[in-house]
Parts: structure tokens; C-alpha cells; sequence
């Protein structure tokens, strides 16, 4: 999973946490706006309902008439078909004491209640009607020949105003998901752009550590040029500090050395006057403390390049050492293979690394019979690179004592006891390590790995 992949879903994450927010505004505000808009709607068009009933009723009225019997009758039909039409859902009544009521081909052998029919004045409510609830307009008009009022009440269905309102609200779910859709599309896109800078500074950072960078660029916005440039401050304190240090060890092991030089001539002198037991113990501390600043003044030199990180190509390190030691070796006819990807790039520092390299490939050059081998690969944990040699091989006991500072397995041999233990310490500083394991043949197998920083994602 790649860096970016994890930003979307790693809850921590303030790509997530925004677009979790954003996602959750835009979900609240199309269910309020949707909520607020389907009531306003179902307001006003309850206000329409009204009044088309209103427009209704006074028609009605003017259009009552009694026959010659006295009995309620209309002049002419009403204007609107729907009273005419089965299930139309519109009704009108019209009741006179001792006379039978007159009413809507809608409403069959049913009536309405007339309940709002009392007064000169219209009245409404909503009440039950011959097929469900019905908002019910009345009013009491006088009769054309005189005598016993007109009583006239005219409805409407209900279910008219939820099946109008259902229409609408599905249109309006509909356009408020594509709104949503599009807000949230757009608040994304506005996030993915705001964090732009900062994901490049983070890469920035990235290749800060992996030392395809010396120091952040400062091409960001005005919000970030603050945090830019005091992480270049504390890059730039921190390499001053480091050369520092490296110079105080430098000026330390000189002072030292005159000091140890006349110890070491003092006990030449207590030699030659016959006291070879205290010159021999002299001369063993004085070569001990010699190790020792030896040993840290190379490793305050690894650990200054460390800070800034880097890239070395693991082929060009290996070819250019095996050329050196087919030189310094020439005489024993020694056989190098180099089996290393040419495009094969470590985290580590060249000069590090090509120390490491140097001190592993000379050892199996004094051990070996004949043939040296350098591998390297990347596997998903880093790079593994193996220095093997064909030589007798060291037991298994002493594989762990080789790395203590001045240890020689044979004093015959040439150096100092310090190669393995600065390639350990070199490899770890890198977050790696070094190890000794038997080769095919009984030879050993020095293997470095280091974590490959180059194939995670963040």
C-alpha cells in the first residue's frame, strides 16, 4: 500500500480527518436543506391547497340555485373536471332543511361531514372524509328564494397533498444526492490541492533522510516557509554541531598521541636497561589505548555522514574495491566474482559503505584459498549484501568475538582488530547489521543488511 493509499484511510491522518469532516458537513447540511426545503414546499403548496378550495367554494356558491321544488341545484357544472371524475379526490355538498342534499358525482352514496358549514364565513379544518382525511372548507349562504339558508361544503383529499409532496420530495432527494455528490467531489479536490504543499514537504523530508536532498527546498506557501526554514536551521546546526565534534575527537587523538609516543619511548628505555616484563605490559596498554582511539576516530568520522543520509550504488562500491584488491592481492592470484544488480542503490552513506565493503572483502582476501564472491540483492526487508570467501571459516563459538574491538584470530596475519567491529557498528548505525555465517564449502559468509528505505511507503 503506498503512502497515498494509506493517507485515505489511516484515521490519523489529516487528509482523513478532513475529508471525514467535510463528508460528515455536506451528509448534515443536505439532510437539514432537504428537511427545510420539503417543508416550505409542503407550507406553501398546503397555502395553494387552500386556496384553490377557497376559489372553489365561491363558485360554488355562486352557482346554487333551489328548483321548483325548493331543492338545492347547481346552474351550470363546476369549472374544474375533477368533480365530475371518479377518484378525483375533489367533492362539493350543499344540504337545506327539508330538502335532500345535493352532491359531487365523487362522492356516490357517501357525504361529507359539513361540520365547517355553521357561519356567513368560510371555515376549514381537516376532518374524515368518505375515503380518508380531507381539509374541508363550509359556509352558510342564503337561499336565492328566501327561507332556510344553503349550508355548502366542499373538500379535497389529503392523500392529493402527500402524493404531490411524495413527487416532489423524490425530485428533491434526488437533486440534493447529485448537490451532495458534487460538494463532497469538490471538497475533496479543494483538500487534495490544500495538502498538496504539505505532502510535498513530507517527500521533501523524505528524500532529506534518504540523502537525495542537502537541505528543504523553500519554494512553499507563505504558511509553511516558517516551519521550512527552522527545519533548515536545525539541519544546519546539526551539521555544525556534528563537524565540531568531529574535530574535537580529531584534536582529542592528537593530544593523546604525544603523550602515548613518550610512554611508548619511556618503556623502550626501561627495555634496554633490562626491565622487559614492565616494558612488555607497557607496550601491550600503550597498543590497547592506540585501538581504542583508533577505533573511535573512525567512528565519530562514519557517524558525521550518517546525519544526512545517502544513496550509494552497491555495483560501482564493489566493482571499484575488487579492482583495488585484485592490485593489493596480485600476488596471490585470487579470483573475485561480483554478482550485484547494476541499478542496486542502499541507504548509506558511499564513503560508509565503501569502508564496510573494504574491510569485509581484505578479510576474506587474507582467509580465502581462492575465490571471493560479492552478492547483493533487495528482498522485502532491504538490501542483503554477502562477502563470501573459500577460506578454513571460523567456528561458530568464535563468531561473535571477531567483533570485539582488537581481536585477531591469528596474530601472524596483518591488522589491527578493528575492521569487523567498525563494519558492525557502520552497519548498525545505518539501522542494519552485520553477521558471520558458514558458505557452502566451509568458508565464511559476512552478511550485511540494511533496511531498503527506498521500496516502503509512508
Amino acid at each position: 500500500m503506498t503512502r497515498s493509499h494509506r493517507a485515505w484511510v489511516d484515521t490519523e491522518s489529516l487528509r482523513f480527518r478532513f475529508v471525514f469532516a467535510a463528508f460528515l458537513w455536506v451528509t448534515i447540511a443536505t439532510i437539514v436543506a432537504g428537511l427545510v426545503i420539503s417543508g416550505l414546499y409542503r407550507r406553501h403548496l398546503t397555502v395553494q391547497f387552500r386556496e384553490e378550495l377557497q376559489v372553489h367554494l365561491s363558485e360554488l356558491v355562486g352557482l346554487s340555485a333551489l328548483d321548483a321544488k325548493g331543492h338545492p341545484v347547481l346552474t351550470r357544472p363546476l369549472s374544474d373536471p375533477r368533480f365530475l371524475e371518479s377518484g378525483s379526490g375533489f367533492y362539493w355538498q350543499i344540504d337545506r332543511v327539508g330538502s335532500p342534499s345535493r352532491k359531487s358525482a365523487t362522492l356516490g352514496n357517501r357525504q361529507l361531514s359539513g361540520a365547517f358549514a355553521t357561519a356567513k364565513v368560510q371555515h376549514s379544518g381537516w376532518t374524515a372524509g368518505p375515503y380518508g382525511r380531507v381539509l374541508e372548507y363550509g359556509i352558510v349562504a342564503p337561499s336565492p328564494a328566501g327561507g332556510m339558508p344553503l349550508r355548502i361544503s366542499i373538500a379535497s383529499d389529503e392523500r392529493l397533498l402527500d402524493e404531490t409532496l411524495a413527487g416532489f420530495s423524490r425530485d428533491l432527494a434526488v437533486s440534493l444526492l447529485v448537490f451532495a455528490a458534487l460538494m463532497f467531489g469538490g471538497a475533496t479536490l479543494q483538500i487534495v490541492y490544500g495538502l498538496g504543499p504539505l505532502r510535498r514537504i513530507g517527500d521533501d523530508i523524505d528524500r532529506l533522510r534518504r540523502g537525495t536532498l542537502a537541505r528543504l527546498p523553500t519554494d512553499v506557501p507563505s504558511e509553511f516557509s516558517a516551519l521550512v526554514s527552522r527545519l533548515n536551521g536545525l539541519l544546519d546546526s546539526q551539521a555544525a554541531l556534528v563537524q565540531r565534534a568531529r574535530v574535537e575527537a580529531g584534536n582529542l587523538a592528537h593530544g593523546l598521541r604525544t603523550p602515548l609516543a613518550l610512554v611508548g619511548d619511556e618503556a623502550e628505555q626501561l627495555k634496554l636497561r633490562g626491565e622487559a616484563v614492565s616494558a612488555e605490559f607497557i607496550f601491550a596498554q600503550c597498543d590497547r589505548m592506540q585501538r581504542q582511539i583508533d577505533y573511535h576516530m573512525m567512528r565519530a568520522s562514519a557517524a558525521g555522514t550518517r546525519l544526512t543520509g545517502d544513496l550509494a550504488n552497491v555495483a560501482t562500491l564493489a566493482q571499484a574495491i575488487v579492482s583495488a584488491m585484485r592490485r593489493l592481492h596480485a600476488a596471490r592470484n585470487l579470483t573475485f566474482i561480483v554478482d550485484v544488480p547494476p541499478t542496486l542503490d542502499v541507504n548509506f552513506d558511499s564513503g560508509d559503505l565503501s569502508e564496510l565493503l573494504s574491510n569485509l572483502i581484505d578479510n576474506s582476501c587474507k582467509w580465502a584459498a581462492q575465490t571471493i564472491t560479492v552478492q547483493a540483492w533487495r528482498d522485502a526487508s532491504g538490501v542483503i549484501i554477502d562477502v563470501i570467501d573459500d577460506g578454513p571459516g571460523i567456528a561458530p563459538a568464535l563468531r561473535e568475538e571477531v567483533f570485539v574491538i582488537g581481536t585477531r584470530l591469528d596474530e601472524r596475519r596483518a591488522g589491527q582488530g578493528l575492521g569487523l567491529a567498525i563494519s558492525r557498528d557502520l552497519a548498525r548505525l545505518y539501522g542494519g547489521d552485520l553477521t558471520l555465517l558458514e558458505a557452502l564449502g566451509g568458508g565464511v559468509r559476512a552478511r550485511l543488511a540494511v533496511p531498503d528505505q527506498l521500496s516502503q511507503s509512508y
